[in-house]
């Protein structure tokens, strides 16, 4: 098999990661594009000594989850041509493959699907890349931007706040070739939105802002470049009847619909008497699950690194009246460490997942409860073995799909101590 060359193939399955696997003369090819039980003409573009990759050329038959996708050339929504309850599907048998092949765990639960989004228009925030005038998404292990002129993802009142950016940008156009990006996040409560624009000179940054803003009324306050603050830095967003303050570039869930599904089923892994428990919160970011949990639980112990992060979830908890949530403002692996007890903790780590060490502090507190949020399942799997292998046994899991049109999959597992 060289790189150039073209076979075709019927893929079995999808793959974390997104691409359809299927074989071709018994090595595994990973194609982008397809689906699984179609057959595709496939054109080589890389190979390796186990595995090669793909993309589609043609359809010779296609599988009847294949759509016409709203958008070409959309890096971002790379899933726009399944349907969306296949979507979800594949997203749970991704989800159950890892876990059973990659993590190697048996006697699982059987895992339940839920849809924590609208398919279309259901993104709050947005991170876009400009290139001079060029504003939209970067090429996947590309530096190049794609322009998207409607972005089918974000929710109306964020489309068009970049569309007046974009009309801002020509207006006052950076250097060509220049790159800079824009963080912007908009309250599904009240319909503001807040912006950090940068990497951009002083001079332009600020001349795109002041034209942005006679455009954009409902953008109260941009972040510009050196930390110098136009306006508001945060705006307001109400989650299980908290009031939270969310800067542009504060973690938060990319709707709240997604931010409530997670929740929910958080909060049901714990279960309804939680009164009396002290709950560790690890990777709190500013607060998504410490303050629905401190609304309920004893105490909550909030672990973030991310100082800026923190320092929301403490404005949060004291604008919302909850006195019963300790922080440590340092990496999970170490802030674990001064803890002392714990009924139970709640993860959600980033892509990569726990540091040993957060595995270790788990075990040493041995708490009745581990819920697990991941939005990734291979370091999920690693994670749950370890877990696992150390007294507990999975007892729930739920596959979220707070990401429609993209193949990025979240789940919420529930461990209990044997």
């Amino acid at each position: 098999m060289k790189i150039g060359e073209e076979y075709t193939l019927t893929p079995r399955a999808m793959a974390q990661g997104g691409d359809a696997v299927g074989r071709i003369s018994g090595m595994a090819c990973f194609v982008s594009g397809a689906l699984p039980g179609e057959t595709v003409n496939v054109k080589i573009t890389h190979v390796t000594n186990t595995y090669a990759r793909g993309t589609v050329v043609s359809i010779l038959t296609p599988a009847p989850e294949r759509v016409i996708p709203r958008v070409a050339n959309a890096p971002h929504m790379e899933w726009q041509y399944i349907a969306s309850d296949a979507q979800l599907e594949f997203k749970r048998q991704i989800l159950a493959e890892q876990l059973t092949y990659l993590g190697k765990l048996s006697d699982l639960p059987e895992i339940s699907a839920v849809a924590g989004s609208d398919s279309w228009h259901y993104r709050n925030s947005a991170r876009l890349h400009g290139y001079g005038t060029h504003l939209g998404y970067r090429g996947e292990k590309s530096a190049h931007v794609i322009v998207v002129a409607d972005d089918p993802l974000l929710q109306p009142a964020l489309q068009l706040a970049v569309q007046h950016l974009r009309e801002a940008t020509l207006l006052h156009p950076p250097e060509p070739r220049t790159p800079w990006s824009v963080s912007l996040r908009l309250s599904e409560t009240n319909g503001q939105i807040v912006a950090a624009i940068s990497d951009l000179p002083n001079r332009i940054a600020i001349a795109i802002r002041d034209a942005w803003l006679r455009k954009s009324p409902n953008v109260i306050g941009v972040l510009m470049p050196y930390g110098v603050h136009e306006g508001e830095e945060a705006i307001q967003e109400t989650h299980y009847g908290i009031t939270m303050n969310l800067g542009a570039t504060t973690f938060f869930q990319v709707s709240l619909s997604a931010a409530k599904t997670l929740c929910d089923a958080v909060l049901a892994g714990l279960g309804d008497d939680i009164s009396e428990w002290r709950i560790v919160d690890a990777f709190c970011g500013a607060g998504t699950f410490t303050l629905p949990l401190a609304q309920r639980a004893k105490r909550v112990i909030g672990i973030e690194e991310y100082a800026p992060a923190v320092a929301s979830g403490q404005q949060n908890a004291w604008t919302n009246g909850l006195e019963n949530v300790e922080w440590y403002t340092e990496p999970v692996e170490r802030g674990i460490a001064h803890v002392l007890e714990a009924d139970a903790i709640v993860l959600d780590p980033p892509r990569r997942g726990c540091h040993p060490e957060t595995i270790m502090g788990i075990l040493r507190l041995m708490p009745k409860k581990v819920v697990y949020v991941s939005c990734h399942p291979g370091t999920l799997a690693r994670d749950l073995q370890l877990i696992v292998a150390g007294g507990y046994k999975v007892t729930a899991i739920t596959c979220v799909d707070c990401f429609p049109q993209t193949a990025h999959v979240e789940s919420v597992t529930v461990l209990e101590r044997i």
